[in-house]
Parts: structure tokens; sequence; C-alpha cells
């Protein structure tokens, strides 16, 4: 099964993700990690993401970049959480500088999906916010909204979070399965 799971900063979508892969838990069971850590910022948001999935059982590959390569290295079968397509794509289109990062994040996200059972995968929205004067920042932008139409297409279900909420775009009746299996979680976190 894939799903995609997207929304604005601080919306819950990875919490959300999270509780998505416990319930279609399979071994084995990855985090993809593709934060690059490159401030004091970073490492706080990385070490936030550690804390909210600790004990769970989570085996964590860091993986900036280059999925694809990577992906074929891992063990068939199993659940894995991407975290999170915006820092993929950013790694692919700001780092080396592929001659079309969007379609190496694609490539390596159709390599991942075709070695695991499920694929839970966390990406940002694009242009609520407005669009960015700087080109490079509004190219990074299509491309993400390229990526992520591209993704939903393929996808069982979409779902956007939106102040801890879930909105069910699509696979509303594979999702109502998966709800059976998420424990409940009645803390309330920020």
């Amino acid at each position: 099964m894939l799903i995609l799971v997207t929304g604005g900063a601080g919306s819950g979508k990875s919490q959300f993700a999270e509780r998505l892969s416990m319930a279609l838990k399979q071994e084995p069971f990855r985090y993809i990690a593709t934060m690059q850590i490159w401030d004091a910022e970073c490492r706080a948001r990385v070490a936030k993401h550690r804390q909210q999935r600790a004990g769970k059982g989570f085996r964590t590959l860091e993986i900036p970049s280059h999925l694809a390569e990577q992906a074929e290295t891992l063990s068939p079968g199993g659940t894995a959480l991407l975290e999170c397509l915006s820092n993929l794509l950013a790694n692919e289109q700001f780092g080396e500088g592929a001659d079309d990062p969007a379609q190496t994040v694609l490539d390596g996200i159709a390599a991942l999906y075709q070695k695991v059972q499920h694929l839970v995968i966390v990406t940002n929205e694009v242009f609520s916010d407005g669009t960015p004067e700087d080109a490079s920042m509004r190219q990074y932008l299509q491309y993400l909204g390229r990526i992520n139409c591209r993704i939903a297409a393929q996808a069982d279900v979409v779902i956007e979070c939106c102040a801890g909420c879930p909105l069910i775009w699509k696979g509303e009746e594979q999702y109502d399965k998966i709800l059976d299996r998420i424990p409940a979680d009645r803390t309330f976190h920020v």
C-alpha cells in the first residue's frame, strides 16, 4: 500500500504518518530520514522527530539523497516511512545538482516502493503560502508540486493534515480499514 501524507508546517503530518505506519507495521520496519543536519535548527527538528518515534520499533536509515541507489540495498518486504519528500528534493536540487531533481526523487520513490509492502510518505503542501520571489525556490516548489501530484496519482490513500486533523482526499475505504488498527492516542502533542 502506498500512502501520501501532506500538510503545512506544524500540521501534525509527521506524527499522523507515524501512527499510520504503526498500524501497517511489518518487519523490516524502517524510517527513512532525509534531512541533512546543517545547523542548530535542523538538529532540533531531528531530535524532536527521534523523540517522537522512540520506542516504536523503527530502524532509522539516513538517506538524504540518492534514494534509488540506497533502496536497491534494502532487504525486501516490510513497512517504510519516508520523512520527507521536501528535504529529499532540496538535497537533490541544491546538493549535487541532479539534471532533473524531481525525476531523481520519483525514481527513488519507485525503487523504494518496489522493495517494501507498505510505504508511507510525508510531504509538504506547496504554494499555499504564496509564491517566493527567488527563482530557484519557485523552481523547487514547482518540482515538489509535480512530485506530490505524481505520487498522489499512484497512491492508494492521500491524506492532508490540518491542525492535527486528517482529511482523506483519496482512498477512504482503505483508510477506514487502517483506521481500525490505529491505536487511540488521547494525548495532545505540541
